[in-house]
């Protein structure tokens, strides 16, 4: 598939725009649309067509063993935490698994505290993983230009650092530092940020906004995978403003026109563009290809199978990251370096991200 083609404006049309409190969400109906078949991770599971359990009686923390028990594509997005088993894990990629087929995936942790067994599968939640999670593992996996096994190895510590700091910022506690513990204890409140928000016919993305600012988007080829998805982000969604909140103390609750959302969104995709010689092209974990693209304002990311995507999303760095590893050294160039006369800092990011040694793991297999 050409780089080219992959984030196009004239390929996505704003049907609905909603607001509550800090949060905006423009729903958009995005070509291809319906044109590929296959089910969420959430839909399989609930009609017991597939099993996640750890790869051995003795575990791997990277690594889940996925059966496709069905007939069809099975979607798992990038972000989806899985619980249960020796501890609860977060997919570092959006995978298709092809009909049939037993699958060793890439996964990271987010339950540090934790290693026993508290049911004997793992079964996907309601939430998606942090933002800032996100964007740490496709950073890594861009990072990780050979085609290799491990092509898809994540940070585990920087994950588990992330996982500390998002309970942290939230005000909440975990006997075993579970990022779960903390949507938990939040329920009720982000139930309330989100009640007013509700899924539209004939879209499959949203584009969502905290504060009037960009945060994110998520497009899916299916409009049903979309339904399935769209709680689970809004949930991600009202946890990161519950964040951005806490940090700012300030709430713009000011509407967006489609006007504005539209010149945010074409901005967005013509920088994409503007960096087509930076992509990293690399093979899905079973079916499909990976579009992958590091910025220093953006990460932008692509799971397409047959030509046409299954998954994409854009995530934007917050305005206060600082130098937090968002800088990639393979990435475009920044005109104006805003880590300029802060030597110390891009020291200490060389020396962890380029001196660090990737861990070797077992390798992904279809079994």
């Amino acid at each position: 598939m050409n780089p080219e083609n992959i984030f196009s404006t004239e390929a996505t049309a704003i049907v609905d725009i909603q607001h509550q409190h800090v949060i905006s969400i423009a729903q958009v109906r995005h070509m291809p649309f319906n044109t590929l078949d296959f089910l969420s991770v959430h839909s399989a599971y609930e009609k017991n067509l597939l099993k996640v359990e750890e790869v051995s009686d003795q575990g791997n923390v990277n690594r889940l063993l996925l059966t496709n028990l069905s007939d069809d594509y099975i979607f798992i997005m990038d972000g989806d935490i899985l619980k249960g088993a020796k501890q609860n894990r977060v997919a570092n990629t959006s995978i298709l698994v092809a009909a049939g087929v037993k699958l060793v995936i890439p996964v990271s942790c987010v339950e540090q505290g934790r290693w026993a067994y508290d049911r004997d599968d793992l079964m996907p939640s309601e939430e998606v993983a942090y933002r800032k999670i996100r964007e740490q593992k496709a950073r890594d996996i861009y990072r990780n230009r050979a085609q290799g096994s491990d092509k898809h190895n994540v940070d585990q510590r920087q994950v588990w650092g992330h996982v500390n700091n998002y309970l942290s910022d939230l005000g909440e506690h975990s006997a075993t530092a579970s990022h779960s513990d903390a949507f938990e204890s939040k329920r009720m409140d982000i139930g309330k940020m989100i009640n007013g928000f509700s899924v539209r016919e004939e879209t499959n993305g949203l584009a969502y906004f905290i504060n009037r600012k960009l945060c994110g988007i998520e497009i899916f080829n299916r409009e049903d995978v979309y339904s399935d998805y769209f709680g689970r982000l809004l949930n991600s969604i009202a946890m990161d403003a519950q964040i951005v909140m806490r940090r700012s103390n300030r709430a713009d609750t000011g509407r967006l026109s489609a006007g504005e959302v539209n010149a945010v969104i074409n901005d967005t995709v013509a920088y994409y563009n503007s960096n087509l010689h930076a992509v990293d092209v690399c093979k899905g974990v079973c079916a499909g290809e990976e579009h992958r693209l590091v910025t220093d304002k953006e990460v932008y990311y692509d799971l397409s199978c047959d030509g046409e995507t299954v998954h994409q999303s854009i995530m934007a760095y917050e305005k206060d990251d600082s130098f937090d590893g968002s800088r990639d050294p393979d990435g475009p160039v920044d005109p104006e370096d805003r880590y300029a006369g802060r030597a110390s800092e891009k020291r200490r990011y060389l020396e962890h991200y380029i001196g660090r040694k990737t861990e070797q793991e077992a390798p992904l297999t279809s079994l």
